[in-house]
């Protein structure tokens, strides 16, 4: 197993160890919710991908951001429904509205993933023409 993909375990685990922590404390915020989620989905975009795409090209890199908000509108769902299900509450921590509002966003985070996947694929190539260590090649 490679240093990248022990790196990428570790943060799921670390992911998965916080999302217990969290999923016991009697907590509403929507931001919190919202950063676990992307963190969940952050780190399983990047597993993905660096087991199955091994060239860094734009059409990959937007696929992947694509994921990647996709996945984070998704788990945040699944973690507010997760939640409310744990507590059973007769009031609800997440509504049912606040849920569905989060799923009518799915295409914006869809479309913020694809173009922040895009940036960051543009900025490493950037990178790597001023700096041959980041793509590993030898400039000799």
């Amino acid at each position: 197993m490679g240093a990248a993909q022990t790196h990428t375990r570790l943060a799921m685990t670390a992911a998965g160890i916080l999302i217990l922590l969290w999923s016991g404390i009697e907590d509403r915020d929507v931001l919190t919710v919202t950063a676990l989620g992307c963190s969940l989905s952050l780190t399983a975009s990047l597993f993905y991908a660096r087991a199955h795409f091994t060239r860094r090209t734009l059409w990959h890199s937007a696929l992947t951001g694509a994921a990647a908000g996709a996945l984070s509108n998704i788990a945040t769902v699944l973690l507010m429904l997760f939640k409310n299900l744990h507590h059973a509450h007769v009031f609800p921590d997440y509504p049912p509205a606040l849920m569905l509002a989060m799923l009518e966003r799915l295409p914006l985070w869809t479309l913020a993933g694809s173009l922040a996947g895009l940036g960051l694929c543009l900025l490493l190539k950037a990178l790597a023409q001023h700096n041959p260590r980041i793509t590993g090649k030898n400039p000799d």
